[in-house]
């Protein structure tokens, strides 16, 4: 084993592109902090479409994102940046998971887990495993290509309804920098959102006294496009709550393509638990513990 206080690094690969690298970086990279240590990723692989924020500011891929999740840290531009960066990617934490394509993981010099595809399932340096448990990655939607992507810079202005009972915060988890309104708003939005209640009767009546009912139809005719999930209100449309729980259902509704939202963290524990029986016999980990 080798000294805890320093970095080993191990690339994961794959000759054929679509193969599963990130899934078994990530399932790899928990089941390493689920054993107590600390590993930090790399991704240097073709980086898909759509950009996760970072908090610390910049964006990386979601793939990239997906590593960092997994090894249970923030995204950084760090993790995806370069070869030369590595010795610095090393220097926050003690194994350094690199998702790399075939012909720059055969030059890098470390050891390889080569992961591919069967007819039953995926083989990783020839260990058979069943499927994934989860997706992790998701293809682009044919009917979201032509939408422009969502981002910060050119959002549109997008209000929620505060209302007194709302019935769960979880289904706007994916209408980021929306402004949240207990009374009407200043100026004219692109799109308001009238959650589902626990409460009708009682949140019926705040919206006539704060006077947000009147307010959102006089919205709808400015050109707000108003969506409530089961209110009637003059000139909304009426949507069910999967609708806002579902990116692409979402992305449809507000002309922007949305990311995928990212997986809960019981689904890396998960991941985790699918890579043991390798995870256990696969000697090239001796090289990086």
């Amino acid at each position: 084993m080798r000294d805890r206080n320093s970095a080993g690094s191990i690339v994961v690969t794959s000759v054929t592109a679509g193969a599963g690298k990130t899934h078994l970086a990530c399932a790899l990279a928990r089941w390493l902090a689920n054993q107590g240590y600390h590993p930090v990723p790399l991704h240097l692989s073709l980086p898909p479409a759509g950009r996760v924020a970072c908090p610390g500011g910049g964006t990386v891929s979601r793939s990239a994102a997906l590593l960092a999740e997994a090894c249970r840290l923030q995204p950084d531009p760090l993790f995806e940046s370069s070869w030369a960066r590595l010795g610095e990617v090393a220097a926050h934490g003690d194994a350094v998971i690199v998702e790399a394509p075939w012909q720059e993981a055969q030059s890098s010099g470390l050891p390889l887990i080569r992961v591919e595809r069967t007819a039953g399932g995926v083989s990783v340096n020839g260990f058979p495993l069943p499927l994934f448990p989860s997706v992790l990655t998701h293809a682009e939607p044919p009917e979201l290509e032509a939408l422009p992507e969502w981002d910060w810079a050119t959002r549109p202005r997008t209000g929620i309804v505060s209302l007194p009972h709302l019935l769960d915060f979880r289904d706007l988890a994916l209408l980021r920098g929306a402004e949240w309104l207990a009374a009407a708003g200043i100026g004219q939005f692109e799109f308001l959102f009238v959650p589902a209640t626990s409460n009708g009767p009682h949140d019926a009546a705040w919206l006539e006294e704060t006077g947000l009912l009147p307010w959102l139809e006089q919205q709808a005719r400015g050109g707000a496009r108003v969506v409530s999930c089961g209110w009637q209100v003059g000139g909304a449309r009426v949507v069910e709550r999967a609708d806002l729980t579902d990116y692409r259902r979402l992305s449809l509704l507000l002309g922007r393509r949305l990311p995928p939202p990212m997986p809960d963290d019981a689904v890396f524990d998960e991941m985790a638990g699918w890579a043991t029986p390798w995870a256990l016999q696969e000697t090239l980990l001796e090289a990086l513990l």
